[in-house]
């Protein structure tokens, strides 16, 4: 991605890139939980990332009646590209990531806004809620019971427990719901890596914090975060390539260079080597839920091509599990038995998603 340095950035000014493709579903309430806040110094930059059904044209429905509101058509490269795209055109001097099928709160920017002007941290992270298709609170693991301006200790100990349960500490590994600064972005050239379609958004949020010296961590729910219940998103979807949904291993190797960086003195190399056997599993069990006879041959062929890898091999040594961890998988995958991790990752697919 070739740099971009904006001098002229207007300050104040947030640029709330929402990337969209075939949302028509959810894409109005989106939209105007960002037009509507109370905190009206923003821009909407809508990037329709080759839709095919009727986003395209909602987004040009609301350029037409909101001077704020731009839209880029695009053809479908992905969210990665289609936020890389809302990055080279956004003007204000603060980066606001909303997907297209979650909302923001009425005061969601004004708080981000404010907490940015009280400490001058480098990114500010709000609080979040996950809501099912349901729309009832499906909740999330919080670590921090207040608000918090965190050191760059208080990072290396999260980014350990996330290490540890991967699932369940979750602040770092989205960049949807958190306050960037442009001038960082811009002037470093930190980018979506566009060959991922799975942990792009933390292999950017990594890449960012190597520039960072202040986080804050606001304790305000601001952001509402949909789950959806069928699990296999476009994003899962098995392509051509399905190794591309392990984007994991770049993400992992982002993280490991950050510690690095922070001069920490943890073991980086077990604690990396434990959250790829976690990852590991976590994508195997999205993956043999969707087997069928058209494509068992590739899960077949993605597994032995994993599990095989001699660095993958290593990390298995390093994995330590906690109670509700598998054990089972880890094992197998050690011995190379790849159907029956076929059959148990395709039965805690269908108990886990509880699909019929």
């Amino acid at each position: 991605m070739k740099k971009v340095i904006n001098n002229n950035l207007v300050i104040g000014l947030v640029s709330v890139v929402i990337p969209v493709y075939n949302v028509e579903k959810f894409l109005k309430k989106s939209i105007e939980s960002a037009i509507n806040q109370s905190y009206k110094k923003i821009e909407l930059i809508l990037v329709n990332d080759g839709s095919i059904d009727n986003s395209g044209r909602i987004c040009d429905e609301y350029v037409r009646n909101d001077k704020r509101i731009r839209v880029i058509h695009t053809k479908n490269n992905g969210p990665a590209a289609a936020r890389n795209r809302g990055i080279i055109d956004s003007k204000g001097e603060f980066i606001f990531f909303l997907d297209s099928d979650d909302s923001i709160k009425n005061d969601a920017i004004s708080s981000l806004v404010k907490s940015y002007n009280r400490y001058k941290a480098d990114i500010i992270i709000g609080d979040f809620r996950k809501v099912d298709d349901s729309n009832s609170n499906s909740g999330h693991n919080r670590v921090f019971s207040d608000s918090k301006l965190l050191t760059k200790q208080d990072i290396i100990a999260y980014v350990g427990w996330y290490l540890k349960k991967p699932n369940k500490f979750p602040l770092l590994a989205h960049s949807w719901g958190k306050l960037f600064k442009s001038s960082i972005i811009k002037n470093n050239s930190i980018y979506f890596d566009t060959d991922l379609r799975t942990f792009e958004d933390v292999a950017f949020n990594f890449d960012y914090l190597n520039y960072t010296n202040k986080v804050f961590f606001l304790k305000e729910t601001i952001y509402n975060h949909l789950i959806h219940n069928n699990y296999i998103s476009a994003t899962m979807a098995i392509g051509a390539n399905p190794i591309k949904l392990f984007g994991y291993k770049i993400a992992l190797t982002k993280i490991k260079d950050f510690l690095k960086n922070c001069n920490s003195n943890a073991d980086i190399r077990k604690k990396i080597g434990h959250a790829d056997v976690c990852f590991t599993i976590i994508q195997l069990v999205r993956i043999c839920g969707q087997i069928n006879n058209n494509n068992k041959k590739k899960i077949y062929k993605l597994i032995n091509e994993i599990i095989s890898d001699s660095n993958f091999r290593n990390n298995l040594q390093s994995y330590s599990p906690s109670k509700d961890d598998s054990r089972i998988l880890p094992l197998l995958m050690k011995l190379k038995l790849i159907l029956p991790i076929i059959w148990i990752c395709k039965y805690k697919a269908r108990k886990r998603y509880k699909k019929s």
